[in-house]
């Protein structure tokens, strides 16, 4: 098709405007504050000192392109290459740090469990920044690490997340199935978190219910009634979603925990004895 001088200058003002345009969507992927709500760092206010004092913790960094990421590993007793036994790898929420689930980590440590913390990129005192891909990438080198220990039986893996975390180790769950899966105080897309907001503005967008649909594996939905962060209709619709998945729920918020912590290991305990052989 020929295109005469007047032509092209009719349509050059067109395409810079599509350019700006695409450019201006890119550009608001990166920065827009949708983008905050998923991951949060700047809103941890202290960030403790690693815990020396702490039995049956090892530290270990995993090496990335942005710098070194930390996560701890709590071993079980009575557990070797001939008695192997069950493992729970655990993804935090988004204003959390692994250093806050140390007193989880040592109850499933006294259930019999070996734990795997790991860390988010640009969290506590782990190097780079977070987003969505690279945080998969680490969990799958956690996985493959927890899977290569020779008394952990591959076998009885859990993955249990909180909030941001129940969506980590959901979507991890398309490319390393667990055992089981605990889902705690999450959300079922970060698009219905953003009130339907376009899918240029979710750079990140974590899409809860999609992966367990696609995870054949059981589910416990942990929730609490009373949470305003994530609302309880997050859990109610994740469990219509899934009609075999477990629902518990909590006369609590998003982070005052359950009333009676020994009421909610006691639920913990007793789904994973059924599901785990």
């Amino acid at each position: 098709m020929y295109l005469n001088m007047h032509d092209i200058r009719r349509f050059i003002p067109n395409l810079m405007s599509v350019l700006l345009l695409i450019c201006s969507c890119e550009f608001i992927a990166c920065t827009h504050p949708v983008r905050r709500l998923v991951f949060q760092p700047h809103k941890i206010e202290i960030v403790p000192p690693f815990p020396e004092d702490a039995t049956h913790l090892e530290r270990f960094w995993l090496k990335t392109e942005q710098g070194d990421v930390e996560w701890w590993l709590f071993e079980s007793d009575g557990i070797d290459t001939s008695h192997q036994g069950p493992a729970v790898l655990m993804a935090h929420g988004n204003r959390e740090l692994i250093d806050f689930y140390l007193n989880r980590a040592e109850t499933y440590r006294r259930m019999g469990f070996t734990v795997l913390l790991g860390e988010y990129r640009g969290y506590g005192r782990s190097a780079g920044k977070p987003s969505r891909k690279r945080i998969a990438s680490d969990y799958r080198r956690f996985y493959d690490f927890l899977i290569s220990l020779p008394t952990v039986d591959p076998k009885r893996i859990v993955f249990h997340g909180r909030s941001l975390g129940g969506s980590v180790l959901s979507e991890l769950s398309r490319h390393r199935p667990p055992a089981a899966l605990i889902v705690e105080s999450t959300f079922t897309s970060i698009k219905a978190m953003a009130y339907g907001a376009p899918d240029i503005l979710l750079s990140d967008n974590y899409d809860t219910v999609s992966a367990l649909l696609a995870y054949q594996g059981p589910i416990l939905i942990i929730h609490g009634t009373k949470d305003k962060v994530v609302p309880v209709k997050h859990a109610l619709e994740m469990k219509k979603q899934i009609p075999n998945a477990e629902l518990i729920l909590y006369n609590c918020g998003h982070s005052d925990g359950p009333p009676v912590w020994g009421i909610y290991w006691k639920d913990i305990s007793e789904f994973l004895d059924r599901v785990l052989e």
